[in-house]
């Protein structure tokens, strides 16, 4: 029988647990998806559209097409996609120049040429015009408003074009509930201030949270700004644990979102008895800097408060500079009060990090409550030990370390080990 094992660079790493332990959980999950035909499956979708009518019944040559596409920081199969889509265009009489392909930033940073010709090839890029999403452009247009009285405004191109088509991935979100469906709209192409008001009042309320629909008013302002934009269609992969293909779901956005999530929960949700004292966690699939932080929010819903969590984090890219000298003072302000502190920072409109991207400040959001709430052990190859303490996390240079140091808060504990923390939905028995 296979030891317990995190992910790591996309490798296993085994560990020996130490003897005091007693492992009630080890979340391996079965190989459902071995390699797909991505040409296949995309054909098939687009033949079989969830609460739609076919591309082709509902185009005609006079439309404008802006397809929004998600950014590099998702491991879709989006050029394959991408690819297959504008074949189904060109058949449906639609000539390239009505075609724009806006890569839906939100508040990322874009794309430069040698990226956009690394990820979607030159011939692509000769044939139609791409475009990278500017949050702070001058010419985004009004669309809708949010509860609170914000105007969203979009991206030019995309409200005037005829027909618009989202390309995204679904996966378990930690604030949106899954990802694809609308967010490619919004905040995909939004503004920067409608897309942070919407961050700053429904992020780590009750309903806001990972594999949550219901009552989440992060996710139903999410759908209500991109149904009155009028997205008309999405293409969304559906990922695994291992971040491949599973399959693709095509529709009305609403109902094909809703379809593609129950394909998501039938392949990421794993049964947890109760929750643990320690929980070993990878970040695995997420590598980018800010994005490690996501494997909290599963974490958060299997272990005890006061529990350890250790977090195992391939880390790419570095922590900015700014996100970890704000981490620091705000630990220094606010002490023992971390949570407190954010939603006071939050219900005003204010944020951790004062010039910061809504992306920047929920990172920095979820490391913050991790550790007002839990004893966090951070292990990484590629995150200075220095930066670590900055962040208020505790430091160890590899699993044996991070384990002799888990017996100071916890001895004796009862453990739950998630190898793939960034594509598992824990469903808790005992609640």
């Amino acid at each position: 029988m296979e030891g317990p094992y995190i992910r790591y660079r996309h490798e296993k790493m085994t560990f020996a647990p130490p003897r005091e332990w007693k492992i009630i959980s080890f979340m391996t999950f079965d190989d459902c998806s071995k390699e797909k035909d991505i040409q296949q499956v995309m054909r098939h979708a687009l033949s079989h559209p969830i609460g739609s009518l076919p591309l082709k019944e509902r185009l005609s040559p006079s439309d404008t097409v802006a397809i929004l596409i998600e950014d590099h920081t998702r491991m879709s199969p989006k050029k394959a996609v991408l690819e297959i889509l504008l074949d189904r265009l060109a058949e449906a009489g639609i000539p390239p120049k009505k075609i724009s392909v806006i890569i839906a930033l939100g508040t990322h940073k874009g794309l430069n040429p040698d990226e956009l010709k690394a990820v979607y090839g030159g011939k692509t890029l000769e044939k139609y015009v791409f475009l990278n999403h500017d949050c702070h452009a001058p010419d985004l247009v009004p669309v809708a408003k949010l509860r609170t009285g914000t105007v969203v405004k979009i991206n030019r191109k995309v409200y005037d074009a005829t027909f618009k088509i989202g390309i995204g991935s679904i996966f378990p979100h930690p604030l949106n509930g899954f990802g694809g469906g609308g967010k490619i709209l919004f905040p995909g192409v939004a503004d920067f201030d409608s897309i942070l008001e919407h961050h700053l009042k429904y992020s780590f309320r009750q309903g806001s949270g990972l594999g949550s629909l219901e009552g989440n008013r992060f996710y139903e302002e999410v759908s209500h700004i991109a149904e009155i934009a009028g997205l008309d269609f999405i293409i969304n992969s559906v990922l695994d644990h291992s971040d491949r293909l599973y399959n693709i779901v095509c529709g009305e956005p609403v109902e094909a979102h809703m379809a593609g999530i129950e394909q998501c929960k039938g392949i990421t949700s794993c049964k947890f008895q109760k929750k643990a004292d320690l929980t070993v966690i990878s970040a695995f699939p997420y590598t980018e800097g800010l994005q490690i932080m996501k494997p909290f929010a599963p974490a958060s819903l299997i272990t005890r408060e006061n529990g350890v969590i250790i977090l195992v984090a391939d880390c790419t890219s570095p922590l900015p500079d700014v996100y970890v000298e704000n981490c620091e003072e705000f630990r220094l302000k606010y002490g023992e009060n971390l949570r407190k502190g954010i939603f006071e920072l939050f219900d005003n409109n204010l944020r951790v990090i004062e010039e910061g991207s809504p992306e920047l400040n929920m990172s920095a959001a979820q490391a913050l409550l991790a550790q007002h709430d839990y004893n966090v052990i951070f292990v990484s190859r590629d995150v200075p030990r220095e930066v670590v303490e900055r962040l208020g996390f505790h430091p160890a240079e590899d699993l044996d370390q991070a384990f002799a140091m888990s017996a100071a808060f916890v001895p004796n504990p009862e453990v739950h080990v998630v190898p793939a923390g960034g594509v598992i939905l824990p469903l808790l028995q005992d609640n």
